[in-house]
């Protein structure tokens, strides 16, 4: 080599080379990439199989929220556009059925409405002005019109009395029910199909397009929403008919392509809201629902029809991970279609039944659109909508087993701290979902409830149970904690924390627990039961289960799980509450709570705080104003992520310098 050209090289192995290493050198989650993650959702397929369209949810900063637009992507060569853009979010797209069009949901217009859009080009315009906002929507066959459901508008008595300030308003009186509406595209003439004492939603035509199904509720309310049954109405008005009453949840209506069936998601005729659903079918014309997923302890969701009727596709949670499956109508022959180690979101179908559009993400890939052939499961990814995860350093994702106290076998993750040496122990966080029936599953944890990897960035381990009463584990495991809160659930994450810190990962020293909702009902009685942890931050967290019953919107799931209300079963009710031994409490307890949360209002956490402050354990109470059950504006969202890991670092790794962030 001579000699000037071998100074050159030796130049760019000394100085350049070094710097392109540097530059792709990866980098640990942080809170502000939180809000840099476009949330992929809801893929719709054209007919023909030659578009998909979907919904990119993301924060505006400027704002304060988030909003939402569609894309849609090419499946012959993966080329995306974006087809709206609005001050307004946009969602729920449905192709028309000869695939010209594109109705979807979008609120630019103020309310709610729906409108349309050739994606093939030109403007979006709206086809919809209902007075109170439309919710949702469904093409008829023929593609001419579309069916909605939207609630009552306030009458001009109420309006009238509003304007003069006479305004007071009696508690389930004039409760605003969802209507069954037709709007012809061409005339722009809408017809109202439902009245009555009675509320609508999920509307699905016939194949005909002479008969709708849809779902009747008692109200709108959460307390009443297992209280469905199916009913039909002729398209061009009539006589509105049941087609399945009887005690639980029927829901979600589909046609079978040749008219005679109606498959359905339902309890099966129990009135209880801890089960696992179950895919009904009914004879259009009435007679008695058959169950054909009784094989399956397992909770369907997302029921597709196979263009021959001959099956349903439909999307079901086993244990920490989602796959689609398929039902024989007539032999009732389950068949998992595929073998995802993550999360299927949701899927759609072309016309012939060949082809579907899906969404998949796991932990290390946030969800993106894929193209698949349907019974032959060979997804081709088509779109990287969040290319900048790729300079992320993400901790190891396991997904771990052990034996409870009783000897029952529970499932969780485990994330491991970036840059993990096996052998060294770590802090660990444990993460406790809500529900109970919640879960913890194999997604891509980039929000402010999931941000175990931005913990895992700063040397933590993240333990996320799922513990008895969690779905995805069949219907005995989800009854496990009836009658039983704070005593198996605790015994399953108690000792799912041994096992970590039986093998040597966790450091029994340094260890800490959050939640929301049940989470937070499971970290204060966490806290009530054992000093094993430096420091708990929980969110929305039910303490006093007597006053939670009469105060929260949906008292009838603490009828299921406590068989009835807490005057007849006080006890029950009060040893399974935090507020009871709060007393005990030595640990550092942060409390989030949402200022307008009508699932756990704000009195629940009042209370423990309250009693801590009284107690002198140090404690703090967030309160987010016009926040409900979960954290929506993306500045509160920043703030709780950034106060909880102060908190850890202050108590748990004992960081001085986290004093001054904890006091703001």
């Amino acid at each position: 080599m001579k000699p000037k050209r071998y100074l050159a090289v030796c130049v760019i192995l000394t100085f350049i080379l070094p710097v392109l290493i540097l530059s792709v050198e990866k980098r640990p989650m942080t809170v502000d990439d939180l809000f840099k993650l476009k949330r992929v959702s809801n893929p719709q397929i054209s007919p023909d199989g030659s578009l998909i369209v979907f919904v990119v949810r993301f924060p505006d900063l400027k704002k304060d929220r988030y909003t939402s637009d569609l894309y849609l992507v090419r499946t012959k060569d993966g080329s995306v556009i974006q087809l709206t853009t609005s001050e307004g979010g946009e969602y729920s797209p449905q192709f028309s059925p000869d695939g010209k069009l594109i109705a979807f949901l979008s609120n630019r217009d103020k309310k709610t409405q729906i409108w349309l859009i050739n994606p093939r080009g030109g403007e979006a315009y709206k086809l919809t002005n209902s007075k109170s906002g439309v919710s949702s929507f469904v093409w008829s066959p023929d593609g001419k019109k579309i069916a909605y459901i939207a609630y009552d508008p306030p009458t001009k008595e109420e309006k009238e009395r509003k304007k003069k300030k006479e305004d007071v308003e009696v508690v389930d009186k004039d409760i605003k029910m969802g209507r069954l509406f037709v709007i012809d595209l061409e005339t722009k003439k809408v017809k109202k199909l439902t009245k009555g004492n009675y509320t609508a939603s999920s509307p699905a035509f016939s194949p005909d397009g002479k008969m709708i199904a849809f779902v009747r509720r008692p109200t709108p309310k959460a307390d009443d929403g297992d209280k469905s049954d199916i009913m039909l109405v002729p398209a061009e008005g009539g006589e509105v008919k049941p087609l399945v009453v009887r005690p639980g949840s029927d829901s979600s209506p589909r046609w079978s392509p040749d008219g005679k069936l109606i498959a359905f998601l339902s309890s099966d005729g129990k009135e209880s809201e801890i089960a696992v659903s179950r895919i009904c079918i009914v004879p259009a014309e009435g007679g008695k629902p058959r169950n054909i997923s009784r094989s399956f302890d397992r909770s369907p969701r997302s029921l597709v029809w196979s263009p021959d009727s001959s099956k349903l596709y439909f999307l079901a949670l086993d244990g920490v991970v989602s796959n689609l499956y398929s039902v024989e109508v007539k032999t009732e022959k389950i068949t998992k279609l595929t073998a995802e180690n993550g999360v299927i979101g949701s899927f759609s179908l072309t016309k012939d039944g060949k082809l579907m559009a899906l969404t998949k993400e796991d932990p290390y890939h946030p969800a993106d659109v894929y193209l698949s052939e349907v019974e032959r499961y060979n997804p081709k990814k088509l779109t990287d909508m969040n290319p900048w995860v790729k300079e992320l350093a993400l901790g190891e994702v396991r997904t771990i087993h052990w034996k409870s106290k009783d000897g029952l076998k529970i499932e969780g993750l485990l994330i491991l701290p970036v840059g993990y040496t096996p052998g060294k122990r770590y802090p660990l966080i444990t993460q406790i979902h809500g529900g109970p029936s919640g879960v913890m599953t194999r997604s891509f944890q980039c929000s402010y409830g999931r941000d175990g990897q931005i913990l895992a960035g700063l040397g933590y381990a993240v333990f996320q149970p799922n513990f008895r009463g969690s779905s995805g584990y069949g219907e005995a495991f989800l009854r496990g904690d009836v009658r039983d809160w704070g005593k198996g659930d605790y015994n399953d994450i108690m000792t799912g924390v041994d096992y970590l810190i039986e093998q040597g990962i966790a450091d029994p020293e340094k260890l800490g627990v959050s939640g929301w909702s049940y989470g937070g009902y499971m970290t204060s009685w966490i806290v009530t039961q054992t000093d094993r942890f430096k420091a708990a931050a929980y969110g929305a967290g039910l303490t006093d289960l007597y006053s939670m019953y009469t105060l929260n919107d949906i008292p009838r799931a603490l009828d299921a799980y406590f068989g009835g209300p807490p005057w007849d079963n006080f006890d029950l009710y009060w040893n399974s509450s935090a507020m009871k031994y709060v007393t005990r409490v030595k640990t550092p307890t942060l409390i989030f709570q949402g200022g307008r949360d009508a699932r756990v209002p704000p009195p629940q956490s009042w209370e423990f705080y309250q009693a801590l402050k009284r107690l002198g354990v140090p404690t703090k109470l967030i309160i987010y104003p016009r926040e409900g059950h979960g954290l929506r504006e993306p500045n509160h969202q920043r703030d709780k992520a950034e106060r909880e890991i102060s908190w850890f670092n202050k108590y748990i790794l004992k960081k001085e310098e986290e004093s001054k962030k904890e006091e703001k």
